[in-house]
């Protein structure tokens, strides 16, 4: 289901939950390395990807927080879609991965910033 084709009545709710997710997961997984120099990049990304969300002491990866906020209701939506293949795709070594590599993780992080966005922007405009 794509989030135009979720009933009316769910709509409250699920704009409520793509809100945390666009905050918990979409504002973070790119906090640090957005703005990281070249020679900073290796361990922003891995503070991002690895310690995305930070609460009482604890920290959740960002596949972490995809598994706890994924919206289940929405397998077929293509910004469901797009973050699944970029969170995939950002499961690499960052202790081993070139400078190309590196740069492609900060771009596919800043991607899912993107679609947390374009999902949540398109519950809203569902709602009305």
């Amino acid at each position: 289901m794509r989030v135009e084709d979720v009933d009316i009545a769910a709509l409250d709710d699920l704009v409520e939950d793509l809100a945390d997710l666009r905050h918990d997961l979409g504002k973070y997984i790119g906090f640090e390395s957005r703005n990281a120099e070249p020679e900073q990049l290796r361990k922003a990304l891995m503070r991002d990807l690895h310690a995305t969300r930070e609460h009482t002491g604890k920290s959740e990866s960002c596949w972490e927080l995809w598994a706890r906020l994924r919206p289940s209701a929405l397998d077929d939506d293509p910004d469901v879609l797009a973050i699944d293949q970029a969170l995939e795709a950002l499961r690499i070594d960052l202790d081993t991965a070139d400078d190309r590599a590196l740069q492609e993780a900060r771009h596919r992080a800043s991607g899912v910033t993107a679609a947390t966005k374009r999902l949540h922007a398109r519950a809203l405009a569902a709602r009305g």
